[in-house]
């Protein structure tokens, strides 16, 4: 278990979804950005923060900012952010027990690879994926 950033989960029903009353429309193209920013702004120093943003037709759209009791609010994954967010929901920590951020920067600097994994789940239609707990349940039962 790390630390993560959804939208809906962190209070935004409305900001990633298809058609257009979303602020993210998902009908449409778009680009992710992810960017990593280190503690002195250069590649050497500490990873520190983790923004991303989307780019749908020529418009930038910043991450959607957390509405969810008891945390700050803000739109980027940092150590303070993901201690907030193990604590909003009865989590374990295990991002600050391995070194949060800036552990995962020095596994950066040792290199990595990123793997994209598609897949189905035959079995169970992937029902986890439509539960309610990342999205609204039921949302997308035109996919099945």
């Amino acid at each position: 278990d790390g630390c993560d950033f959804n939208a809906f989960r962190m209070g935004q029903e409305h900001f990633y979804g298809m058609g257009q009353d979303f602020a993210v429309d998902t009908t449409k193209p778009m680009t992710v950005v992810t960017q990593f920013l280190t503690t002195d702004g250069t590649d050497q120093g500490d990873l520190a923060e983790i923004r991303r943003f989307y780019v749908e037709e020529g418009r930038s759209i910043a991450n959607a900012d957390t509405n969810v009791q008891s945390m700050p609010v803000g739109n980027s994954i940092t150590d303070p952010f993901c201690s907030a967010q193990k604590r909003a929901f009865q989590t374990s920590d295990s991002h600050t027990a391995k070194g949060g951020l800036k552990t995962m920067g020095e596994a950066f600097d040792r290199g990595l690879v990123l793997v994209l994994s598609l897949w189905d789940d035959g079995a169970t239609e992937m029902r986890w994926l439509d539960s309610g707990a990342a999205w609204p349940a039921g949302c997308c039962t035109w996919a099945l």
